[in-house]
């Protein structure tokens, strides 16, 4: 059975007419999932994707220009999942709560990603940059910055 809402905008006098909304995150789940190893978690394709795809959002809460968050709050880890963007002036995503959502697992290829983030709206979503496989890794490039893990490769 679907992962399901009701739409709460329809009325309760008559609950046949009620609609029923299929989850995002329950959608992505049938094309992406998510997978731990000795290197973490990641997110993997479990079908196809073409060059120019949606492939998922990486979600969290939106702190506008005029009201950024206090990094000093964050773990070193919590802080990785803080994404810097240009919508109204710059803004920052905190994707830091572990919320079955599986954008902010998505891991850093800085060489050769599959996937850019597209921004400019308060919604950052993945598109593939390349054609992607079933079982292949989901990956982006998390920009010019010193990550520890580079130093690695």
């Amino acid at each position: 059975m679907a992962d399901v809402d009701a739409d709460d905008g329809c009325s309760l006098k008559n609950p046949s007419r009620r609609r029923l909304r299929i989850k995002p995150q329950h959608e992505a789940e049938k094309h992406i999932r998510l997978k731990t190893d000795k290197a973490g978690r990641g997110v993997f394709a479990l079908i196809p994707f073409s060059k120019g795809d949606f492939v998922l959002e990486y979600r969290g809460k939106l702190f506008p220009p005029d009201s950024p968050p206090v990094i000093e709050t964050y773990s070193e880890t919590e802080a990785t999942f803080l994404f810097d963007f240009q919508w109204k002036g710059k803004s920052c995503l905190d994707a830091s709560v572990e919320d079955q959502s599986l954008g902010r697992l998505v891991n850093d290829k800085h060489k050769n990603p599959n996937c850019k983030i597209l921004d400019g709206m308060p919604h950052l979503c993945l598109f593939a940059i390349r054609d992607i496989v079933p079982g292949e890794e989901v990956t982006y490039n998390y920009g010019d910055s010193d990550w520890p893990w580079r130093k690695q490769v």
